[in-house]
């Protein structure tokens, strides 16, 4: 009981910080970017295609895999070898610095969450289908139980079923849905990883649906990674894809190891 009184709590807490820094955001960034902020409070997520040419996507991937390549870089890689990223790309190339930098991410980041001043990285991700992989993020999660997040993503390459789309419970952002996800005793207060067996109770408790981005290489999507997500396991091919992190005042500790040197 205690626990699930302090998540409530820390609901409540954030969403009042939250609402303050949104009390700062200009009505010209309200205006401007009012279908984002609406695809991200309902559904927690916001598509746009032909982002990036596939001329662009394929030097970029063509970069992507010098590095990987490179005793210089460092990669972190699962225990299968099938999920390998770079933490950090956009401080040791211009090119994805480039990307990184685009104002239009923190402009939108800043009209969902108030947040003005991010601290952030760029992730590239490459992942292959190797027998037994758990997808991009190793299973379904939460980035966060309690602070909404959002993340920018970009697929490089084309992305079907079978390519490990990226996979989001639609409307699981909400602290509605979190809130009830504790009170019918789904998940434990405050868990931000979980089974595939409960993610099926989830779906069967709430009726969301668990969607497939599938989407050709050079289109970009918003999440807000509160909302329960994962890479679907990949059964073919290999996927290319880059993640913008944003965080509102300090990049976490653990990620320190992952910088490039």
């Amino acid at each position: 009981m205690l626990k699930l009184l302090n998540s409530l709590l820390k609901e409540i807490v954030e969403s009042i910080l939250r609402s303050i820094k949104k009390l700062s955001v200009s009505s010209d960034v309200r205006s401007n970017y009012k279908a984002e902020y609406n695809g991200l409070t309902g559904s927690g997520f916001f598509v746009i295609k032909n982002w990036l040419s596939k001329e662009t996507c394929n030097m970029l991937i063509d970069e992507i895999d010098r590095h990987i390549e490179s005793d210089r870089s460092n990669v972190w890689a699962d225990a299968l070898g099938a999920d390998n990223r770079l933490y950090f790309i956009d401080e040791i190339n211009d090119k994805f610095k480039e990307f990184y930098n685009t104002p239009y991410f923190r402009e939108v980041l800043e009209a969902y969450t108030g947040i003005k001043n991010p601290k952030g990285m760029l992730l590239a991700g490459r992942i292959e289908a190797i027998e037994g992989n758990l997808g991009s993020g190793g299973g379904w999660h939460r980035d966060s139980p309690v602070h909404h997040q959002t993340k920018a993503i970009c697929y490089l390459s084309d992305v079907s079923e079978n390519n490990g789309p990226f996979q989001y419970i639609i409307g699981s952002h909400s602290k509605k849905s979190v809130i009830k996800s504790y009170l019918n005793g789904i998940f434990a207060p405050g868990q931000f990883r979980f089974t595939e067996n409960e993610i099926e109770q989830y779906i069967s408790v709430t009726g969301q649906q668990a969607l497939d981005m599938t989407a050709d290489a050079g289109t970009l999507l918003f999440a807000d990674t509160k909302g329960i997500h994962r890479g679907k396991p990949i059964e073919s091919g290999v996927r290319y894809a880059l993640f913008c992190y944003f965080w509102d005042k300090r990049i976490p500790k653990h990620f320190e190891t992952l910088r490039q040197s």
